[in-house]
């Protein structure tokens, strides 16, 4: 499995790439003045197209520096999830030229909801199964990784979706609606990625980290509890 996850990292780069490339050949060039405001919009999707992207991309790449191997469940999932990905250049084209606005919001907003679960699954998978593995594994620990893993899973899949729902509310600017939050969530991915950085440039490894961050919480509620 480590060679096929080296394959498939070779690859993921690959499609990543192609993805981009088209989401820029889809901009339309101007052919007067009054389809700047259009050319403007094409812009504007793209960044935000390229940040999503780009957000996936770096989550995926700070997940499989984590392990050296992969397994059958979270190859699958990785497929499946760039699959999906390489649908963005279409999504963003029907905000554009979609007559019926609803539904491009709807696909285009499914298909960040759908990449942004499988790569929380991906995450998942991989730091349970390496946990599992280790020989200093501590059943307090898994239970405390698992325990944050689902519940950020949780939190991405709900604010995923109240960005559709928020966008379908207000139909006639809902393609703008998705502007703030990929660059919010660039911030945020850039900033645990530091924190990432220094546990490994600690000796540290992700798991570790995040685990001695929920006993520190979980000491932190019992104090909590126990004010009350």
């Amino acid at each position: 499995m480590k060679q096929l996850k080296e394959r498939f990292d070779t690859l993921s780069d690959a499609i990543i790439a192609i993805v981009m490339t088209i989401l820029v050949l889809e901009i339309a060039v101007p052919a007067t003045n009054k389809d700047l405001p259009q050319l403007f919009e094409g812009i504007a999707l793209f960044l935000v197209s390229f940040i999503i992207i780009i957000n996936f991309w770096y989550r995926r790449f700070q997940t499989m520096r984590a392990t050296e191997i992969t397994t059958f469940k979270a190859f699958v999932l990785d497929v499946i999830a760039h699959a999906i990905l390489s649908l963005y250049p279409l999504a963003t084209k029907m905000l554009i030229e979609y007559n019926t606005k609803w539904f491009a919001i709807i696909f285009f907003g499914g298909i960040n909801l759908i990449t942004g679960f499988l790569i929380n699954q991906i995450t998942y998978e991989l730091a349970m199964q390496t946990t599992r593995n280790s020989m200093f594994k501590n059943n307090e620990r898994v239970h405390l990784l698992s325990k944050w893993l689902k519940h950020r899973t949780l939190v991405s899949l709900i604010s995923d979706v109240l960005m559709v729902i928020i966008a379908l509310c207000f139909n006639t600017v809902g393609v703008y609606i998705y502007v703030l939050a990929p660059f919010l969530e660039f911030i945020g991915n850039f900033k645990r990625g530091q924190a990432i950085e220094m546990a490994f440039y600690n000796g540290e490894s992700f798991k570790e980290m995040i685990s001695q961050q929920l006993i520190a919480e979980k000491s932190q509620e019992k104090v909590r509890k126990g004010n009350q």
